[in-house]
């Protein structure tokens, strides 16, 4: 028998999830993204996946999380097909609705159970819609697709660590589980006074059983790799060593990289992968290979569909390509066809990036407030390690 294989989740339904024109978010860069994925891959290096793309219905995993009321609110709005904003003003309903997101629930469990069962990673970059809470969308997100699919292993006793490093505060998880203190939340995010949804601040490390499981670190606009990823070796290896997890999710929002029309952060490719790269080490250090990547946010279609390639590469042990390696030209032609504009050339293009405001002052005075949050110390910052391709 041959031995696990990491999964890639992607059913065609996802397309679904479709707001209209004119609205920032779309599932089409997700599926440029696995089609770049793919088509980097060839014949030979597709096998390195399991690829899961016809998914069953979710419908019954829906009140693991979601209230009963919420749910039927949907599904109508879903049924009469028209344009009721489902929250205050982002997440509008459509028609088709309550399925194309259910699909995407169903993607987010799949993906979960693939990693219990097996030991081996599952990539859902569909999903990763963390802002919606128990009783209501938010945030472009009708249902929050990571809580229904973690509710069901913590709700039998295990631990999960939960890392979002989304541009936006993952504040549908966080609250839906600030009680728990089996779900580890550790939130890399704009800070919320420059930013919706206006939350996730040090002092918010949970309640009850949950006290203490809780971290937030917010960064201020410009701010970039410089910041991002000293204060993530520092802050999340010994976090995920007091823990314990059985489980890590990485929410994966690339609008955290430089030059996304909707925030201010200035991540770039090399930020995410070493943050990818580190949190593999710490799944096969912690809790056997068990991993989960989503998706998550991001509204440049030529930095979702790159960004997002690579991580399916890493999750399978492909080499990554050079930043000026040509990307394939059948994907270059799909790309132009979907978006109707020019497909980029080349796997990294140059950024171009503004001064950033952040100073090594700037980390000790947020990892200090972090540690009176939450009653513990860090160690000092780690020296970068190498990069290997």
């Amino acid at each position: 028998m041959s031995p696990p294989r990491p999964a890639v989740v992607w059913d065609p339904r996802f397309r679904e999830y479709d707001f209209g024109p004119g609205h920032p978010f779309t599932e089409a860069s997700r599926d440029l993204a696995v089609r770049l994925l793919r088509a980097s891959l060839g014949p030979p290096g597709i096998g390195r996946f399991l690829w899961v793309d016809r998914l069953d219905s979710a419908e019954g995993l829906l009140r693991r999380f979601h209230g009963p009321e919420y749910i039927e609110y949907v599904r109508q709005a879903s049924d009469r097909g028209d344009r009721a904003y489902l929250d205050l003003g982002d997440t509008p309903s459509f028609a088709g609705c309550f399925g194309a997101a259910t699909s995407l629930v169903a993607g987010a469990d799949r993906a979960v159970h693939h990693a219990l069962d097996t030991g081996t990673a599952a990539f859902h970059p569909g999903g990763g819609l963390h802002h919606a809470g128990r009783s209501g969308a938010s945030g472009f997100c009708v249902f929050n697709d990571v809580a229904v699919a973690i509710a069901d292993p913590v709700a039998n006793g295990r631990r999960v660590a939960y890392i979002d490093i989304d541009a936006h505060h993952g504040d549908g998880v966080m609250y839906g589980f600030y009680d728990s203190g089996r779900v580890l939340d550790i939130d890399f995010h704009q800070d919320g006074r420059t930013l919706f949804p206006g939350t996730g601040f040090p002092p918010e490390t949970g309640r009850g059983d949950g006290a203490g499981s809780k971290v937030n670190v917010p960064l201020p606009p410009g701010a970039g790799d410089e910041a991002v990823l000293p204060l993530f070796r520092r802050l999340v290896p010994p976090l995920l060593d007091g823990f314990r997890p059985d489980l890590i999710v990485l929410q994966h929002g690339v609008d955290g990289h430089a030059g996304d029309p909707l925030t201010r952060l200035q991540y770039t490719p090399s930020a995410y992968v070493e943050v990818l790269r580190t949190v593999v080490r710490l799944a096969n250090a912690h809790c056997a290979g068990r991993l989960v990547v989503v998706g998550g946010g991001g509204y440049r279609p030529e930095t979702v569909s790159r960004v997002l390639a690579r991580a399916g590469r890493i999750l399978g042990g492909v080499p990554l390509p050079d930043d000026g390696e040509s990307l394939p030209e059948g994907w270059r032609s799909e790309y132009a066809a979907e978006t109707g504009v020019e497909a980029p050339a080349r796997w990294a293009t140059p950024l171009r990036l503004v001064r950033s405001p952040w100073r090594e002052q700037d980390e000790a005075r947020l990892v200090r407030e972090l540690e009176d949050a939450l009653g513990r110390k860090f160690p000092a910052s780690p020296p970068e390690p190498p990069r290997p391709r």
